[in-house]
Order: C-alpha cells, then structure tokens, then sequence
C-alpha cells in the first residue's frame, strides 16, 4: 500500500512526453511535491496564498470591498492557518457577485481561456472564468491522479458520459442519445503524451447495449459516473463479460461503500476515484489507504465544523476550497456544499500531501432531510448492498423516493416482470435497515429520469430543494 518517490518517478517515466512537450518540467515537480517535507509545502502554499489574496484584493472589486469591510489588509491572510479570518463563500453568493468577482487585469503571462459552468444539479449552475494557466493545471493534475491509479497510458481508454460531456463531433453538431466514437488519443493527458485509443459513448445507452459495445472496444481502463458503472454491474447479472478492463474510475457522484463493494466484485478490478468541481478544477485524488490527497499546488481544502472551526479528526465536516491558480476570478473559501471526514496525521501510503476521509454527500441534501432518514437510506443501502448476485438478477436500476407524508417508495427497473425473490429480499433489507414502522412500497417502473443536471441520484426525497450529487469537473 505504501509508496516511495522512486518508485513514482518510476511510474512516471512511463509516460513518454510527445517531441513537443520534451523539455516541460512540470509533471516531475508534481511527483517530487508529493513527498515533501509537509512543513516545506505548507511555506510553499503560504506563499503563493499570499501572492492569490494581494492580488485578489488589489484588482477584484469583491475582495477589495471585503477586505475593508473586515478592516484587513492583503498581508494579514498569509497562509491557510489566516484564512478562517475570512468568511465563506457560498454558490448563491458566487452568483450573485460573479462580475465583481472577475479580476480588472490579470498578472503578466496570463490569458483568459474561457467560461467554466457546473453541471446545475443543486439548482441554477454557476459559471467560473479560467485562465489558460489554471486549464493547463486541470491536464497535470488528471496526469498525476491516472499515474496515482497506475492506469497504463499505452492501453485503450473507455469513457461513458451523457452526449453532453462526450468529446466534441468534428462536425460541431451535438451528440445524440445513441453516441459511440474513438479518439486516436486520451482525451487532455493525449495532448502531452504518448497514449493508447480513446472509445467512448453516451451513458443514455441502456446497460445491455454498453456492454456489448464495451466487449468490442476491449477497454483496459473505464471511466464513467458511479451510477453507470453499478448499471452496468447489475446488467451483467453478476457475470462480467469483459475480461480486458484492468481498472476504472468512477465520477460526478459519490460512489456509497455498497455500489464499490458490487462494481469492484463484479468487475473484478479495484474503482479509483478524484474530487474536484468546475468552479475550481481538480481539488483531490483517492490513494490506496482510502485518503483524498488534496493537489496542494492548485488549491486548499478546510473541512470545517458548522461554526467554521476545523473539524475535528473523525468528524465530518464541510468542504471548503481556496483556488491558487486562476486569477481571473479569484475564490477563496469556497463553500462547495460537499460533506468529508477530517482526519489527521500521515497517511499509509506514504504521500505527504494534504488529505482528507471519505467524502460522505451534499450538505444541502442531508440539511433538508427529516430526523433519521439519513441513517435509515445508508443502512438500507448497506443492506441491499450484501444481497447475493443471485437474488438481484434482472435488476437493472433503482432509486428510492421519500414522500412528504414520510412514505417511501423504491422504484425498479428489471429485465422482465419483477421477481417475486427480488421484492422479497428488498422488502426484507428495509426491515433490516430499520423501517419496519415506516410505510415503504416497491414499484417496478419502466425508466428512471435524469435529473436536469444529468447525474442519476439512488435516492430523492419530496424534501430536497432538488436533486444534487458530488462534485466533479465536466472536462474529466
């Protein structure tokens, strides 16, 4: 489990840098920081903190008016022990003041590159102004987070995604419901290395049809939302057709410890994930000890407590991120509304970056919620989760819904008529889960539709604002 410098810098010259890119240094300074003297980065990120905050203050009309307000000075933020002197920003707030959050003139060096928007699902999306700096950091960091994974660059990539997130038609016409198509390269780390194909296809795809277009493309590497994947898992009926995936990857939502537990048993291979959002870009990867190690050259994380203290070791708390290289428009303690557990000392395996615990859902979602419906839809999940193979057979999706009479419904989505087995054994795991007093009903339904945003949610309630999901960048 534990990992050494050498033996990354190993991983890393696995990847062979096209003729164009041969002198860039950057990638083997991002492997040589993940093994710093922590007191060594935390110097480093103070003083390109303080480089962000005297420059978000001198040239963004947001922070000059608050830094006033506040009665502070640029140099009285000068590193991340500083930052709870400044308030949290939240989306409505970002909103609000998206122009007057856009700096007046960038550093020298420095172009727009474009408008970043989120995909909306906590309601009306937020659009960021990146700079080609803080793009260019986005490919470094998938880099370093495949490298962390020990994803081959010479093998076959397979990604599915809504049309919207495909990789563009060469005909600038939009994707339909039914897209498949290959690329000569990965998408982004293909622009600075050598790499294998690129096959992907839309997630409208029903989980018959994907895996017959996966046996064909013979991926060694997936990557899709955590939801497709167990899909794709419960479409299999536990017998996985596709014996050339050697790992995948698993975005856009949280991935519960039941839908890895079914996905990595079906699939026979271990599911990595990352944490990041649009407004910021790539926040964390996922190690092999289970810690999100925070890309401490891009930006910040706190996990604060609902006082905006730190939370304690073992606590969870909310997801706060300071963005260190995009100019343009600055953000500082940017409240994603993302719940972690906050955790101390080094981490097994051996990377000394900053790093939090399990990423456990929005706050948004579980704040809306009524006394006890969290515990019992994560135990119920915990319960359906240790169903045998066998007893799921022809479940293809489902998703639970709570009323605002406290009623539940679990909706199903099967291959045929509902199983008598099936209906039972969930019935059972509601009992176990806790609800034998709360009025719970199984429908089979011919389709579940996306939210807007288009990330599936397993569980919606009458109670919730709408439907919402982790964060993670569209461009992934």
């Amino acid at each position: 489990m534990k990992t050494t410098l050498e033996e990354e810098r190993q991983e890393q010259r696995r990847w062979r840098l096209r003729p164009a890119h041969a002198g860039i240094k950057v990638f083997d300074r991002l492997v040589t920081n993940e093994f710093s003297d922590p007191a060594e980065l935390d110097a480093a990120t103070a003083t390109v903190l303080g480089r962000v905050v005297a420059h978000a203050v001198a040239t963004v009309p947001y922070y000059g008016s608050l830094f006033r307000r506040l009665g502070l000075a640029a140099a009285d933020v000068a590193g991340a022990a500083d930052l709870p002197r400044l308030p949290v920003m939240g989306k409505t707030e970002l909103r609000q003041n998206r122009e007057r959050l856009r700096s007046r003139h960038l550093p020298d060096g420095e172009r727009i590159h474009g408008w970043f928007a989120s995909s909306g699902t906590t309601g009306q999306p937020t659009r960021v102004l990146q700079t080609e700096g803080s793009n260019r950091m986005f490919t470094y960091l998938v880099q370093r987070q495949f490298r962390w994974f020990r994803f081959d660059p010479a093998g076959t990539f397979a990604i599915i995604r809504p049309p919207h997130s495909l990789p563009p038609r060469r005909d600038g016409r939009p994707h339909g419901h039914d897209a498949t198509g290959r690329l000569r390269h990965w998408r982004y780390v293909g622009a600075y290395f050598r790499t294998g194909p690129l096959a992907y296809a839309s997630a409208s795809l029903p989980g018959e049809r994907l895996l017959a277009w996966l046996a064909e493309v013979r991926p060694a590497y997936l990557q899709s939302y955590s939801e497709t994947l167990e899909q794709l898992a419960l479409a299999c009926d536990g017998c996985w057709p596709v014996d050339s995936v050697r790992g995948a990857q698993a975005i856009a939502q949280q991935l519960t410890p039941s839908m890895r537990g079914r996905v990595e048993t079906t699939m026979g291979v271990p599911v990595a994930q990352a944490y990041g959002l649009n407004e910021i870009g790539m926040v964390a990867a996922r190690c092999a000890a289970g810690r999100y190690h925070v890309h401490a050259e891009h930006c910040i994380v706190e996990i604060i407590d609902d006082d905006g203290r730190p939370a304690p070791a073992g606590s969870t708390g909310r997801i706060v991120v300071t963005g260190l290289k995009n100019p343009a428009m600055p953000l500082i303690r940017y409240d994603t509304g993302d719940l972690a557990q906050a955790v101390d000392g080094p981490c097994p395996c051996g990377r000394t970056l900053p790093s939090f615990g399990d990423i456990q859902g929005r706050y948004s979602r579980i704040a809306q919620l009524p006394e006890g419906t969290a515990p019992l839809v994560r135990t119920f999940r915990e319960a359906v989760g240790h169903l045998p193979v066998a007893t799921l057979a022809g479940l293809r999706q489902y998703q639970l819904h709570q009323f605002r009479d406290m009623s539940f419904e679990l909706r199903l989505v099967t291959a045929g008529e509902l199983p008598a087995r099936l209906t039972a054994a969930l019935a059972e795991a509601w009992q176990i889960a806790g609800g034998a007093h709360v009025p719970f009903r199984i429908v089979r339904v011919e389709s579940i539709p996306l939210p807007s945003g288009g990330k599936f949610q397993d569980f919606t309630s009458d109670f919730m604002t709408a439907a919402d999901g982790a964060g993670s960048p569209q461009r992934s």
